[in-house]
């Protein structure tokens, strides 16, 4: 009998190989799933938290579930809670793990969140593709960590210009406390130097900053836990001011620039911009993401009174969006219910009717405002006619 494989770029990978690449791979230890357990009307979903084999998991209708009974369990599969009730294990997307996790903080939502690090438009070649080994990391800079929704985004668009980190250390990072009065993680002598060695070794960095310790804190476990850390190694957190921050890092590169883009979620952007344009190479982006278009234009006046070297390129509105049971986001659309059902009352052997209509009714979530600059050379500082915002065409919505 012939096993099946699977063609990759013209070569062919037996069975046992393949399967690293299904979406049905196999559970494992603190994997984090997102549960739908049956209901009497609808079914209930659960974000699981980092599966233990010595933890129970709990679901609605006072019911349960053993960890170490999913853990080496396909997704998919459907297992019986403790009150005899179906469970099928789900897998959660960035976008359901977001909006079902914890928050100590407003999040940008995830279709928000998208549209942000899409407008970067971060093409970042992979390891070994380019002959620029001598060349600097490609960094990023975020004020106003918050939840670390946008975050986790734009980690995961800067993953793959990295190299990969072993499995030993990436286990080691999921399952390593937190030191109790210090920022960071409690790993054993060997982990924490692999860990210091692969730091140094990335080619993108995401720095990313809040004023508060718990926000950051909160939004490092958020991170650490999605995937197995799998986006944790490309973030540096921070904790204090953005103006301590960047002077310090300007002091180490001579007043040269160093970011590539950055991005600032912060009530009054111009009261911190200034070290952060200083700080932005040529050609970089500044992203501005807003609630109200009235703090766009604070920030166009400033930055047009000061002669700061950006030039705006667009302004665009987010459009409010909606999630499906209150637990999935739609990723920016609008959620329609489409099914086929026989209407009630009707006779038995009545022929099924097709349901197709929005649905209403469920929770609204995102929208605001996001301007986009550019960097210019100190020496090409733009106009005033440069820097304003072309009228007619001030605002795009998507």
């Amino acid at each position: 009998m012939v096993r099946p494989s699977l063609s990759v770029r013209g070569r062919l990978l037996p069975f046992r190989l393949s399967r690293n690449y299904s979406s049905t791979r196999t559970i494992r230890e603190n994997d984090i799933l997102f549960l739908r357990q049956k209901g009497k009307f609808s079914p209930k979903w659960h974000l699981t938290e980092p599966l233990r084999p010595d933890r129970r998991v709990r679901l609605g209708y006072g019911a349960s579930l053993n960890s170490s009974d999913i853990i080496g369990r396909s997704l998919l599969d459907v297992v019986l809670d403790s009150t005899g009730r179906e469970v099928i294990l789900h897998e959660p997307s960035m976008a359901t793990y977001i909006i079902n996790s914890a928050r100590y903080a407003t999040p940008i939502y995830p279709h928000d969140a998208s549209t942000i690090v899409s407008l970067l438009d971060l093409n970042l070649s992979r390891p070994g593709e380019e002959d620029d080994a001598d060349a600097p990391p490609f960094e990023i800079f975020e004020a106003g960590t918050g939840m670390g929704s946008l975050t986790l985004y734009l980690a995961r668009a800067l993953h793959a210009a990295n190299p990969a980190t072993t499995p030993s250390l990436r286990d080691a990072l999921c399952t390593a406390n937190y030191l109790p009065h210090e920022f960071g993680l409690e790993l054993d002598a060997e982990s924490q130097m692999a860990f210091d060695a692969y730091r140094s070794s990335r080619r993108a960095i995401l720095h990313t900053l809040d004023r508060n310790s718990k926000h950051s804190r909160a939004a490092h476990k958020l991170i650490r836990q999605y995937r197995r850390a799998l986006y944790f190694p490309t973030i540096d957190f921070h904790v204090g001011s953005i103006e301590e921050y960047i002077t310090g890092r300007l002091a180490q590169t001579g007043n040269q620039p160093f970011l590539s883009h950055a991005i600032l979620d912060l009530p009054s952007a111009h009261d911190n911009a200034l070290h952060v344009i200083q700080a932005l190479m040529p050609n970089g982006l500044l992203v501005l993401f807003k609630p109200s278009i009235s703090q766009i234009g604070d920030f166009q006046t400033w930055a047009k009174r000061t002669n700061q070297p950006v030039r705006f390129e667009k302004v665009i509105e987010l459009p409010v969006s909606t999630t499906a049971d209150g637990v999935r986001d739609t990723g920016g659309g609008r959620e329609w219910d489409v099914k086929t059902v026989t209407p009630k009352g009707a006779d038995p052997d009545s022929q099924p009717v097709q349901v197709m209509r929005p649905k209403v009714g469920e929770r609204v979530a995102g929208g605001g405002f996001v301007a986009v600059l550019r960097r210019y050379p100190s020496s090409q500082i733009p106009s005033e006619a440069d820097n304003q915002i072309p009228e007619g065409d001030s605002v795009s919505e998507i």
